[in-house]
């Protein structure tokens, strides 16, 4: 069953599922566009379950690929300043939601251990619920920006 967290591979290099949502008819993964338009392809494996991006919003570093296997849906939350985690199928690590907006959460980690290359995607989980996905970290200021939980539900229900 594939599930929110889980790794997958495009072209040569990967990332994670940051979500499972439901989106046009289907479930879609969600995982950064950043991570396919370096790979230079819009295929992927999750799972062993081979699947296509179809849609890269132009307004997000987005990409939805529908899933045909069996998934898990995520519950997904509001991103709230406080303690979160960190989380993939390989690990996870504390962190602290610094400030929000209703389409980017801004997280602070404690130096250690960071999230790596093939790490994009990873989710950021409050009180049990994804309340967003990381796209970027800076390694100076230990600080990373994720997609909030509540603008991927946005961008999910677009008819567009």
């Amino acid at each position: 069953m594939i599930k929110s967290g889980d790794q997958f591979i495009a072209g040569r290099s990967g990332g994670v599922v940051g979500a499972i949502v439901p989106w046009r008819g289907c479930l879609a993964g969600v995982a950064p566009a950043h991570i396919f338009h370096a790979a230079g392809t819009h295929n992927l494996r999750v799972g062993g379950c081979s699947c296509r991006v179809s849609y890269f919003p132009s307004d997000a570093d987005l990409a939805f690929f529908p899933i045909l296997g069996a998934c898990q849906p995520t519950a997904l939350g509001k991103p709230n300043l406080g303690d979160a985690l960190i989380s993939n199928s390989q690990h996870s690590m504390r962190c602290r939601v610094s400030d929000t907006s209703w389409s980017i959460a801004y997280v602070v980690l404690a130096p250690g251990d960071p999230p790596g290359p093939g790490d994009s995607g990873s989710s950021i989980v409050q009180d049990g619920r994804v309340v967003g996905l990381l796209l970027s970290l800076n390694m100076h200021t230990w600080k990373g920006i994720a997609i909030s939980a509540e603008f991927i539900k946005e961008v999910a229900e677009r008819k567009d």
